[in-house]
């Protein structure tokens, strides 16, 4: 099987195709946008992308591109992320730190309290801080990175598992051409536009959901890139599209919104 990620090699996003399946060969690609472009057009059989982080929320890049592809969603991956500093020197040593802004954020409470006064060299990936601290023999120097990329730069640890929330996790999913089959323990992720702006219909909207014992997981807004105060609702439900209430609710629902199924998949939480 050929998958493509985000690369380069030694990111989190690699580390979730491993995850999926160990033996697929990987395509590493620049951008969110060019893992989907690759399925669409049939250059690989699937591509693993992140959705969403436990602490910086969603990845935008995939909402759209969800809206923008016709592909859909047929499983996720949950990768706990623990972030290292490595480097040559110790703590005390270190002026610059090469991180993913992202990452950053996600260990701000341990720079600021071990390392404050240090300067934060942005880089574009995580892998992309390991291979730049692999070329800079500099004990002031230092980079937040994941194990796999540690690893493959020949990094060394000066401190383990420094991301702030011992919570912190992304969620992958895996796209292709068609949603999974019913298996009993299914999600629904689903984008909705309504048809016109009116007092009570979010209200209405969930009430589907709701008069049908229907269990929302995942409900946000984001702006459809038209009008200002216009959004699209993405929504992730339990239960698989095929599922009788389900598709009652979806049949409803479609007489005020406009209404794209994502995917049904099997959850993992």
């Amino acid at each position: 099987m050929k998958i493509a990620t985000l690369g380069p090699e030694g990111t989190f996003s690699h580390q979730a195709v491993l995850k999926y399946d160990k033996k697929a060969e990987i395509v590493f690609k620049d951008t969110i946008w060019d893992v989907f472009d690759s399925v669409m057009k049939g250059e690989v059989d699937k591509g693993i992308v992140p959705i969403e982080n436990s602490v910086s929320g969603t990845v935008g890049l995939t909402l759209d591109a969800l809206m923008d592809f016709e592909l859909k969603i047929c499983a996720e991956l949950i990768i706990p992320i623990k972030h290292n500093l490595a480097g040559r020197g110790k703590i005390k040593d270190i002026k610059y730190v090469y991180s993913n802004l992202q990452t950053f954020a996600q260990c701000e409470k341990f720079i600021r309290n071990r390392m404050n006064k240090v300067e934060i060299i942005p880089a574009v990936s995580n892998a992309k801080s390991a291979e730049r601290l692999s070329k800079n023999k500099g004990e002031e120097y230092a980079a937040i990175v994941p194990g796999l990329a540690m690893k493959k730069y020949g990094l060394t640890c000066i401190a383990k598992d420094i991301q702030d929330s011992k919570f912190n996790a992304t969620r992958f999913i895996v796209l292709n051409e068609k949603s999974t089959k019913r298996k009993g323990n299914d999600r629904t992720s689903i984008a909705i536009y309504p048809h016109m702006d009116k007092p009570g219909l979010l209200y209405t909207l969930i009430g589907e959901f709701a008069s049908r014992k229907i269990n929302l997981t995942k409900i946000e807004s984001r702006p459809s890139k038209g009008r200002l105060g216009d959004y699209i609702f993405f929504i992730d439900v339990q239960g698989h599209k095929d599922d009788k209430e389900v598709k009652e609710a979806f049949s409803s629902i479609e007489s005020n919104f406009f209404l794209k199924v994502l995917g049904s998949y099997n959850r993992e939480y």
